[in-house]
């Protein structure tokens, strides 16, 4: 996990994505990269580092915001300053040493399965 510290988005309309950017443009953050359609079968690795497409499309209806190679305190301030934000609040996960080589439609779908057991058991996002 070398490449530069970013924001992964997925299925945020051109609206929503310009929110965003303005909220990271006020705190001096670059502006997030959108995760295409296209690229949700590959794996993360290959969307954050080569930029590739992916031909085959993905679809889902969830937001998901990825933080990527953000230091633990830029993580929290971020997630602090979203949370007062006006943005559809989406499922928020950190790209680890282990999810970098999972295709990102397997992780989106780890990642609501994890969702809605927390849900289920009463549990609390945050």
């Amino acid at each position: 996990m070398n490449a530069s510290p970013r924001l992964l988005v997925w299925n945020y309309d051109p609206a929503e994505k310009a929110r965003l950017d303005a909220i990271l443009d006020e705190i001096k953050a670059p502006p997030a990269v959108t995760v295409h359609d296209t690229q949700g079968h590959l794996p993360l690795r290959d969307i954050i580092h080569a930029h590739l497409d992916g031909g085959q499309v993905f679809h889902c209806p969830e937001k998901i915001i990825l933080f990527y190679n953000i230091p633990h305190k830029g993580v929290y301030l971020l997630l602090q300053v979203f949370k007062t934000s006006d943005l559809p609040k989406p499922i928020y996960a950190v790209v680890t040493e282990h999810s970098i080589n999972w295709p990102f439609a397997d992780l989106v779908k780890h990642l609501v399965a994890e969702r809605d057991a927390v849900e289920q058991t009463g549990g609390n996002e945050p």
